[in-house]
């Protein structure tokens, strides 16, 4: 398996090739979660920027790409997180390319985020992901992920299951 890296700007037009593939597969599986307003070249900029956006390549393909901080959606305050600890890691713009799909690259992110939460001893992981894509859900369970709560953001018809997973004592 490919190794996981800080993305740099150089990667950024592939990085929106991987999404925009990842965006048409979904659209093909009427899964309407991403369009072509998010995420978009300004997000991933920014994430690339602040060093906490990951990409995993293969010689010159980019098999998937992942952000991972501590920033917290405003619509998460809604939430009632079975971590109380604000040390927590939090999943955004989790993607694998639609070639890569089905090979444990999405496995890998999250096995990498898990490590990360381990060295920096945060609590637990925080994500969420759109209640309109059955593959996503049952890939979060799947990794022990417990859903605890549901939110909406602006912009999208169905809402978005918030997951989390604890590592640490709260």
């Amino acid at each position: 398996m490919a190794e996981i890296i800080k993305a740099k700007i150089d990667d950024i037009a592939d990085i929106m090739k991987l999404i925009n593939d990842c965006v048409n597969n979904m659209r093909a599986n009427n899964i309407f979660q991403w369009d072509e307003n998010y995420p978009n070249e300004e997000v991933m900029l920014e994430d690339i920027e602040d060093g906490n956006l990951y990409i995993m390549k293969d010689e010159n393909r980019y098999l998937g790409i992942i952000t991972l901080n501590e920033e917290q959606d405003e619509e998460y305050k809604t939430v009632d997180w079975k971590s109380k600890s604000s040390d927590v890691l939090v999943v955004h713009r989790l993607a694998v390319s639609p070639l890569g799909q089905g090979k444990g690259i999405g496995k890998s992110f999250m096995s990498f985020a898990e490590d990360l939460v381990r060295q920096k001893n945060y609590n637990s992981i925080r994500l969420d992901t759109y209640s309109g894509n059955p593959i996503a859900l049952s890939f979060y369970k799947r990794l022990g992920y417990e859903k605890v709560g549901e939110v909406y953001f602006p912009g999208r018809e169905l809402s978005f299951y918030c997951y989390e997973k604890i590592f640490g004592s709260n």
